[in-house]
């Protein structure tokens, strides 16, 4: 294998979070050499970034509202059992639980909302970013760059419409 597949290979393979032993066995290469790119290439930074990003933390809530409202239809069949057999010692237990569990819900959706509003992105970002990105493909191959502007231009009107 090239260096470069290599070193492709072993940054997806860690971006997976797999153990660095790990991956220098898979891709064969030193741990040394490894590390020497998880250190020269910020590996472990855009990791990090990826795993605590804001799209990440938002479907990490919406799992657990999910999880907690499944847990919460459970309860409310319980109850129903429990009113039915008049069993209202286990019927107060399991409406305690319940409305536990809707306050949690609350909380976890008024968090998944604030965090939606702080990492909401601007037309004017999104545009500078698209910008340097798109100036960093002209550097690096004009070629591709002229064959993705009407990508650009297309997909920069499709956003405007999507933010505005």
């Amino acid at each position: 294998m090239a260096k470069a597949t290599e070193r492709i290979l072993s940054k997806e393979l860690f971006m997976r979070g797999k153990p660095q032993k790990e991956i220098a066995q898979i891709v064969n290469v030193q741990e040394k050499t490894l590390s020497e790119w998880v250190k020269k290439y910020a590996w472990r930074e855009e990791r990090d970034a990826r795993i605590n990003g804001a799209k990440t933390q938002v479907e990490n809530i919406k799992k657990i509202i999910g999880q907690l409202t499944e847990e919460r239809i459970k309860l409310i069949d319980q109850m129903e059992k429990a009113e039915a057999d008049r069993d209202t010692e286990l019927f107060q237990t399991l409406n305690e639980r319940a409305s536990k569990i809707a306050d949690e819900v609350s909380k976890y959706n008024k968090a998944l909302m604030n965090l939606e509003k702080e990492n909401r992105i601007t037309l004017s970002t999104y545009v500078d970013v698209m910008d340097q990105l798109f100036e960093a493909i002209k550097n690096y191959d004009t070629k591709i760059y002229l064959k993705l502007l009407d990508f650009q231009e297309e997909h920069l009107s499709d956003i405007s419409i999507k933010l505005s």
